[in-house]
Protein backbone atom coordinates (compact mmCIF):
# COMPACT_ATOMS: atom_id res chain seq x y z
CA UNK A 1 0.00 0.00 0.00
CA UNK A 2 1.22 3.61 -1.16
CA UNK A 3 0.45 6.53 0.76
CA UNK A 4 0.35 9.60 -1.29
CA UNK A 5 1.76 12.44 -0.19
CA UNK A 6 2.51 15.45 -2.33
CA UNK A 7 6.12 15.56 -3.69
CA UNK A 8 7.24 18.23 -1.65
CA UNK A 9 6.26 16.50 1.47
CA UNK A 10 8.31 13.45 0.36
CA UNK A 11 11.13 15.20 -0.87
CA UNK A 12 11.22 16.52 2.84
CA UNK A 13 10.60 13.08 4.62
CA UNK A 14 13.34 11.51 2.35
CA UNK A 15 16.45 14.53 2.07
CA UNK A 16 15.76 15.62 5.58
CA UNK A 17 19.63 17.51 4.70
CA UNK A 18 17.97 19.65 1.86
CA UNK A 19 14.79 20.99 3.86
CA UNK A 20 14.07 22.30 7.29
CA UNK A 21 12.50 19.89 9.40
CA UNK A 22 12.20 18.97 13.01
CA UNK A 23 13.44 16.02 14.23
CA UNK A 24 10.36 14.82 15.41
CA UNK A 25 8.50 14.92 11.82
CA UNK A 26 11.27 13.33 10.68
CA UNK A 27 10.57 10.49 12.59
CA UNK A 28 7.08 10.53 12.44
CA UNK A 29 7.77 10.62 8.23
CA UNK A 30 10.17 7.21 8.50
CA UNK A 31 7.03 5.68 10.41
CA UNK A 32 4.53 6.29 7.66
CA UNK A 33 6.72 5.03 5.48
CA UNK A 34 7.33 1.82 7.54
CA UNK A 35 3.33 1.64 6.76
CA UNK A 36 3.95 0.72 3.02
CA UNK A 37 4.28 -2.87 3.64
CA UNK A 38 1.70 -5.05 2.03
CA UNK A 39 0.02 -7.39 3.77
CA UNK A 40 0.51 -10.83 2.91
CA UNK A 41 -1.67 -13.11 0.49
CA UNK A 42 -3.79 -9.99 -0.41
CA UNK A 43 -4.05 -9.60 -4.27
CA UNK A 44 -2.53 -6.30 -5.25
CA UNK A 45 -3.00 -4.13 -8.39
CA UNK A 46 -0.15 -4.07 -10.14
CA UNK A 47 2.24 -1.13 -10.34
CA UNK A 48 5.20 -1.52 -13.08
CA UNK A 49 6.50 1.98 -12.07
CA UNK A 50 7.37 0.26 -8.35
CA UNK A 51 10.34 -1.03 -7.98
CA UNK A 52 10.84 -3.29 -4.90
CA UNK A 53 13.56 -5.27 -2.93
CA UNK A 54 16.67 -2.83 -3.28
CA UNK A 55 18.86 -3.61 -0.62
CA UNK A 56 21.61 -1.12 0.62
CA UNK A 57 24.36 -1.04 2.72
CA UNK A 58 25.91 2.71 3.12
CA UNK A 59 28.74 3.65 5.91
CA UNK A 60 28.96 7.28 6.49
CA UNK A 61 30.02 9.92 9.66
CA UNK A 62 26.92 8.94 10.98
CA UNK A 63 23.21 7.34 10.73
CA UNK A 64 21.72 10.73 9.17
CA UNK A 65 23.82 10.94 6.44
CA UNK A 66 24.48 6.98 5.84
CA UNK A 67 20.66 6.92 5.84
CA UNK A 68 20.83 10.21 3.24
CA UNK A 69 23.22 8.15 1.08
CA UNK A 70 21.34 5.23 1.22
CA UNK A 71 18.26 6.76 -0.86
CA UNK A 72 20.07 8.60 -3.11
CA UNK A 73 21.69 4.92 -3.92
CA UNK A 74 18.38 3.37 -3.65
CA UNK A 75 16.45 6.01 -6.14
CA UNK A 76 19.69 5.48 -8.60
CA UNK A 77 19.20 1.74 -8.77
CA UNK A 78 15.52 1.14 -8.59
CA UNK A 79 15.87 4.31 -11.79
CA UNK A 80 18.11 1.97 -13.55
CA UNK A 81 16.51 -1.33 -13.20
CA UNK A 82 13.04 0.53 -13.96
CA UNK A 83 14.47 1.89 -17.50
CA UNK A 84 15.60 -1.75 -18.46
CA UNK A 85 12.05 -3.61 -17.24
CA UNK A 86 10.08 -0.45 -19.78
CA UNK A 87 13.22 -1.15 -22.93
CA UNK A 88 14.73 -3.85 -24.88
CA UNK A 89 18.33 -4.83 -23.63
CA UNK A 90 19.54 -3.67 -26.88
CA UNK A 91 19.07 -0.18 -26.16
CA UNK A 92 19.77 -0.33 -22.57
CA UNK A 93 23.46 1.13 -23.22
CA UNK A 94 22.29 4.50 -24.59
CA UNK A 95 19.63 4.74 -22.19
CA UNK A 96 19.31 8.60 -20.78
CA UNK A 97 21.29 9.55 -17.61
CA UNK A 98 18.87 11.68 -15.96
CA UNK A 99 19.10 12.43 -11.93
CA UNK A 100 16.63 9.94 -10.62
CA UNK A 101 15.87 12.00 -8.00
CA UNK A 102 13.47 13.93 -10.20
CA UNK A 103 11.25 10.99 -11.05
CA UNK A 104 10.32 9.43 -8.18
CA UNK A 105 6.74 9.99 -6.68
CA UNK A 106 7.63 8.05 -3.42
CA UNK A 107 9.83 5.77 -1.17
CA UNK A 108 9.05 2.74 1.14
CA UNK A 109 11.03 1.10 4.00
CA UNK A 110 10.68 -2.45 3.88
CA UNK A 111 13.02 -3.07 6.80
CA UNK A 112 15.76 -1.56 7.90
CA UNK A 113 18.52 -1.33 10.54
CA UNK A 114 21.10 0.94 11.64
CA UNK A 115 24.07 1.72 13.79
CA UNK A 116 25.91 5.18 15.10
CA UNK A 117 27.84 5.25 11.39
CA UNK A 118 25.74 2.50 9.06
CA UNK A 119 22.39 2.14 7.59
CA UNK A 120 21.22 -1.15 6.04
CA UNK A 121 17.71 -1.57 4.24
CA UNK A 122 15.45 -2.78 1.89
CA UNK A 123 13.85 -0.19 0.17
CA UNK A 124 10.75 0.17 -2.36
CA UNK A 125 10.66 2.99 -5.22
CA UNK A 126 7.82 4.86 -7.03
CA UNK A 127 8.52 6.56 -10.37
CA UNK A 128 6.47 9.13 -11.90
CA UNK A 129 5.08 7.41 -14.92
CA UNK A 130 4.30 10.48 -16.76
CA UNK A 131 7.97 12.04 -16.65
CA UNK A 132 9.16 8.65 -16.92
CA UNK A 133 7.82 7.78 -20.42
CA UNK A 134 8.43 11.22 -21.93
CA UNK A 135 12.33 10.98 -20.73
CA UNK A 136 11.97 7.79 -23.27
CA UNK A 137 9.96 9.16 -26.09
CA UNK A 138 12.51 12.39 -25.95
CA UNK A 139 15.40 9.88 -26.42
CA UNK A 140 13.60 8.42 -28.75
CA UNK A 141 14.03 4.94 -27.74
CA UNK A 142 10.99 2.08 -27.52
CA UNK A 143 9.43 1.35 -24.59
CA UNK A 144 6.48 -1.05 -23.72
CA UNK A 145 3.23 0.22 -21.34
CA UNK A 146 2.26 -1.58 -18.86
CA UNK A 147 -0.37 -4.65 -19.81
CA UNK A 148 -3.55 -3.42 -18.74
CA UNK A 149 -5.49 -6.86 -17.81
CA UNK A 150 -3.75 -8.45 -14.82
CA UNK A 151 -2.88 -12.66 -15.74
CA UNK A 152 -4.65 -14.85 -12.66
CA UNK A 153 -2.09 -16.92 -10.96
CA UNK A 154 -3.44 -20.64 -9.76
CA UNK A 155 -0.67 -22.48 -7.86
CA UNK A 156 -1.22 -26.41 -7.65
CA UNK A 157 1.75 -27.93 -5.89
CA UNK A 158 2.27 -31.41 -5.52
CA UNK A 159 4.68 -32.19 -2.54
CA UNK A 160 6.98 -35.24 -3.00
CA UNK A 161 5.19 -38.23 -1.83
CA UNK A 162 1.82 -36.45 -1.28
CA UNK A 163 -1.32 -38.11 -1.95
CA UNK A 164 -3.33 -35.24 -2.83
CA UNK A 165 -2.02 -32.10 -4.46
CA UNK A 166 -2.12 -28.18 -2.38
CA UNK A 167 -4.10 -25.02 -3.89
CA UNK A 168 -5.71 -23.35 -1.60
CA UNK A 169 -4.17 -24.99 1.49
CA UNK A 170 -2.53 -23.87 3.87
CA UNK A 171 0.40 -23.20 4.10
CA UNK A 172 1.30 -24.08 -0.09
CA UNK A 173 5.06 -22.83 -0.26
CA UNK A 174 4.04 -22.74 -4.01
CA UNK A 175 1.30 -19.82 -3.28
CA UNK A 176 3.47 -18.08 -1.07
CA UNK A 177 6.37 -18.34 -3.59
CA UNK A 178 4.10 -16.23 -6.15
CA UNK A 179 2.56 -14.08 -2.95
CA UNK A 180 6.03 -12.59 -1.89
CA UNK A 181 6.96 -11.99 -5.61
CA UNK A 182 4.74 -8.61 -5.13
CA UNK A 183 2.71 -6.92 -7.80
CA UNK A 184 5.65 -4.53 -9.62
CA UNK A 185 5.89 -6.05 -13.31
CA UNK A 186 5.14 -4.86 -16.80
CA UNK A 187 2.46 -8.11 -17.06
CA UNK A 188 0.50 -7.41 -13.89
CA UNK A 189 0.02 -10.99 -11.97
CA UNK A 190 -2.98 -11.42 -9.45
CA UNK A 191 -2.84 -14.31 -6.73
CA UNK A 192 -6.24 -14.71 -5.36
CA UNK A 193 -6.62 -14.74 -1.69
CA UNK A 194 -7.73 -18.36 -0.06
CA UNK A 195 -11.29 -17.25 1.12
CA UNK A 196 -14.87 -18.10 1.09
CA UNK A 197 -15.40 -16.49 -2.30
CA UNK A 198 -12.39 -17.72 -4.33
CA UNK A 199 -12.47 -21.56 -2.78
CA UNK A 200 -15.65 -22.94 -4.41
CA UNK A 201 -14.87 -20.70 -8.05
CA UNK A 202 -11.97 -23.49 -9.26
CA UNK A 203 -11.14 -26.43 -6.36
CA UNK A 204 -7.88 -28.06 -6.96
CA UNK A 205 -9.41 -31.34 -8.93
CA UNK A 206 -10.90 -28.69 -11.49
CA UNK A 207 -7.79 -26.68 -11.55
CA UNK A 208 -5.91 -29.70 -12.62
CA UNK A 209 -8.37 -30.57 -15.38
CA UNK A 210 -7.95 -27.04 -16.95
CA UNK A 211 -12.03 -26.60 -16.44
CA UNK A 212 -12.51 -23.91 -18.56
CA UNK A 213 -15.83 -23.01 -16.77
CA UNK A 214 -14.52 -22.95 -13.33
CA UNK A 215 -11.25 -20.73 -14.40
CA UNK A 216 -13.61 -18.40 -16.66
CA UNK A 217 -15.87 -17.52 -13.34
CA UNK A 218 -11.78 -16.69 -11.36
CA UNK A 219 -10.76 -14.56 -14.27
CA UNK A 220 -14.21 -12.64 -13.94
CA UNK A 221 -13.81 -11.55 -10.37
CA UNK A 222 -10.68 -9.80 -11.54
CA UNK A 223 -12.11 -8.99 -14.63
CA UNK A 224 -9.59 -10.34 -17.11
CA UNK A 225 -9.98 -13.83 -19.26
CA UNK A 226 -6.75 -14.62 -18.95
CA UNK A 227 -6.17 -17.63 -16.08
CA UNK A 228 -2.55 -19.45 -15.89
CA UNK A 229 -2.70 -22.67 -13.96
CA UNK A 230 1.07 -22.98 -12.67
CA UNK A 231 1.83 -26.52 -11.20
CA UNK A 232 4.71 -27.23 -9.30
CA UNK A 233 5.85 -31.27 -8.34
CA UNK A 234 8.67 -31.58 -6.50
CA UNK A 235 10.15 -35.06 -8.31
CA UNK A 236 11.98 -37.13 -6.06
CA UNK A 237 13.62 -39.12 -8.55
CA UNK A 238 16.20 -36.43 -9.86
CA UNK A 239 15.76 -33.84 -6.79
CA UNK A 240 13.93 -30.69 -8.81
CA UNK A 241 10.81 -29.34 -9.09
CA UNK A 242 9.47 -29.54 -11.97
CA UNK A 243 6.52 -26.57 -12.69
CA UNK A 244 3.97 -27.11 -16.09
CA UNK A 245 2.57 -23.88 -17.44
CA UNK A 246 -1.74 -24.82 -18.29
CA UNK A 247 -4.70 -22.75 -18.16
CA UNK A 248 -7.53 -21.02 -20.07
CA UNK A 249 -6.84 -21.03 -24.05
CA UNK A 250 -4.84 -18.61 -25.33
CA UNK A 251 -3.46 -17.30 -22.12
CA UNK A 252 0.12 -15.90 -21.79
CA UNK A 253 2.58 -18.80 -21.14
CA UNK A 254 6.03 -18.29 -19.90
CA UNK A 255 7.20 -21.95 -20.84
CA UNK A 256 5.17 -25.38 -21.06
CA UNK A 257 7.39 -27.22 -18.35
CA UNK A 258 10.77 -26.42 -16.52
CA UNK A 259 12.52 -27.96 -14.27
CA UNK A 260 14.44 -26.10 -11.43
CA UNK A 261 17.14 -28.07 -8.90
CA UNK A 262 16.70 -28.27 -5.53
CA UNK A 263 20.28 -28.51 -4.46
CA UNK A 264 21.16 -27.36 -1.15
CA UNK A 265 19.20 -24.21 -1.24
CA UNK A 266 16.03 -26.53 -0.64
CA UNK A 267 12.89 -26.81 -2.10
CA UNK A 268 11.42 -23.09 -1.29
CA UNK A 269 13.74 -21.29 -2.75
CA UNK A 270 14.18 -23.73 -5.63
CA UNK A 271 9.63 -22.47 -5.80
CA UNK A 272 10.75 -18.66 -5.57
CA UNK A 273 13.73 -18.94 -8.26
CA UNK A 274 10.83 -20.50 -10.73
CA UNK A 275 7.90 -17.93 -9.35
CA UNK A 276 10.70 -15.16 -10.44
CA UNK A 277 11.88 -16.51 -13.38
CA UNK A 278 8.23 -17.23 -15.01
CA UNK A 279 7.12 -14.05 -14.35
CA UNK A 280 9.94 -12.52 -15.91
CA UNK A 281 9.71 -14.64 -18.92
CA UNK A 282 5.73 -13.03 -18.91
CA UNK A 283 7.47 -9.83 -18.73
CA UNK A 284 9.90 -10.11 -21.78
CA UNK A 285 7.65 -11.98 -23.45
CA UNK A 286 5.10 -9.02 -23.35
CA UNK A 287 7.83 -6.60 -23.85
CA UNK A 288 8.66 -8.28 -27.10
CA UNK A 289 5.52 -7.62 -28.89
CA UNK A 290 4.40 -4.73 -27.38
CA UNK A 291 7.36 -1.80 -27.67
CA UNK A 292 5.43 1.33 -28.45
CA UNK A 293 7.54 3.00 -31.80
CA UNK A 294 6.53 6.83 -32.14
CA UNK A 295 8.22 7.19 -35.30
CA UNK A 296 5.54 4.98 -36.52
CA UNK A 297 2.51 6.19 -35.65
CA UNK A 298 -0.43 6.18 -38.45
CA UNK A 299 -3.96 5.77 -38.62
CA UNK A 300 -5.78 2.90 -39.58
CA UNK A 301 -9.89 3.15 -40.60
CA UNK A 302 -11.70 0.01 -39.77
CA UNK A 303 -15.25 -1.64 -40.60
CA UNK A 304 -16.23 -3.46 -37.01
CA UNK A 305 -18.64 -6.54 -37.84
CA UNK A 306 -21.57 -6.28 -35.24
CA UNK A 307 -24.36 -8.58 -33.94
CA UNK A 308 -26.04 -6.05 -31.47
CA UNK A 309 -25.32 -3.59 -28.89
CA UNK A 310 -23.50 -6.47 -26.96
CA UNK A 311 -20.71 -7.53 -29.66
CA UNK A 312 -19.99 -2.96 -29.75
CA UNK A 313 -19.82 -3.14 -25.74
CA UNK A 314 -17.41 -6.01 -26.01
CA UNK A 315 -15.26 -4.63 -28.89
CA UNK A 316 -14.94 -1.40 -26.92
CA UNK A 317 -13.38 -2.96 -23.54
CA UNK A 318 -11.09 -4.73 -25.79
CA UNK A 319 -9.93 -2.13 -27.41
CA UNK A 320 -8.85 -0.58 -24.44
CA UNK A 321 -6.48 -3.07 -23.20
CA UNK A 322 -4.43 -2.87 -26.52
CA UNK A 323 -1.74 -0.46 -25.59
CA UNK A 324 -0.75 -0.14 -29.46
CA UNK A 325 -3.86 1.62 -29.70
CA UNK A 326 -3.55 5.47 -28.18
CA UNK A 327 -6.99 6.56 -29.15
CA UNK A 328 -10.00 5.97 -31.60
CA UNK A 329 -12.79 7.42 -33.00
CA UNK A 330 -16.72 6.75 -33.96
CA UNK A 331 -17.50 7.35 -37.89
CA UNK A 332 -20.48 5.82 -37.79
CA UNK A 333 -23.00 2.87 -35.19
CA UNK A 334 -25.36 0.99 -36.54
CA UNK A 335 -26.39 -2.64 -34.45
CA UNK A 336 -24.45 -4.12 -37.68
CA UNK A 337 -21.50 -2.56 -37.84
CA UNK A 338 -19.25 0.64 -36.83
CA UNK A 339 -16.71 3.04 -38.68
CA UNK A 340 -13.63 3.59 -36.17
CA UNK A 341 -10.45 5.13 -37.09
CA UNK A 342 -7.85 3.40 -34.56
CA UNK A 343 -4.76 6.30 -33.84
CA UNK A 344 -1.49 3.46 -33.33
CA UNK A 345 2.35 3.21 -33.06
CA UNK A 346 3.72 0.32 -34.34
CA UNK A 347 4.12 -1.69 -37.23
CA UNK A 348 0.53 -2.74 -39.38
CA UNK A 349 1.19 -6.48 -38.15
CA UNK A 350 2.27 -5.55 -34.97
CA UNK A 351 -1.07 -3.85 -34.24
CA UNK A 352 -2.90 -6.62 -35.58
CA UNK A 353 -1.22 -9.09 -32.75
CA UNK A 354 -1.80 -7.22 -30.20
CA UNK A 355 -5.40 -6.78 -30.94
CA UNK A 356 -5.81 -10.70 -31.91
CA UNK A 357 -4.23 -11.05 -28.43
CA UNK A 358 -7.48 -9.06 -27.31
CA UNK A 359 -9.82 -10.97 -28.96
CA UNK A 360 -9.76 -9.10 -31.65
CA UNK A 361 -9.72 -10.01 -35.30
CA UNK A 362 -8.18 -7.54 -38.11
CA UNK A 363 -8.13 -8.17 -41.53
CA UNK A 364 -7.26 -5.88 -44.39
CA UNK A 365 -10.17 -6.29 -47.55
CA UNK A 366 -8.94 -5.14 -50.83
CA UNK A 367 -9.27 -0.75 -49.46
CA UNK A 368 -10.13 -1.18 -45.64
CA UNK A 369 -9.78 -3.04 -42.47
CA UNK A 370 -11.92 -5.42 -41.25
CA UNK A 371 -12.59 -6.25 -37.46
CA UNK A 372 -14.18 -8.33 -35.35
CA UNK A 373 -14.68 -10.40 -32.26
CA UNK A 374 -12.56 -13.44 -32.79
CA UNK A 375 -14.61 -16.59 -32.84
CA UNK A 376 -17.36 -14.70 -34.90
CA UNK A 377 -18.62 -16.28 -37.86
Amino acid sequence: MWYGLGEIEWAKILHPGRFAMSSRGLRLGWLVLGLFLAIPGVAQAADAFAVRGIEVDVTAQGVAAAKEQALAEAERVGFRRLLERLTMPADHARLPGADALQYVRDVAIDNERSSAVRYIATLSVRYNPVAVKKLLRDANIKYAEPRPRPVVIVPVFRPVGAGRALLWDDPNPWRAAWVALGSGALVPLVVPVADAADLPLVPVEKALAGDVESLSALGARFRTPDVLVMTAMVNGATNAVDVTATGMPGVMKPFDTRSYPIGETGVDAALRRAAGEAAQTLDTAYKQSNLLSFDRAASMAAMVQLKGLEDWVAVRERLGRVTLVRRWEIVSLSREEAAIVLYTVGEPEQVKATLAAAGLQLDWNDAFWVMKLKGTP
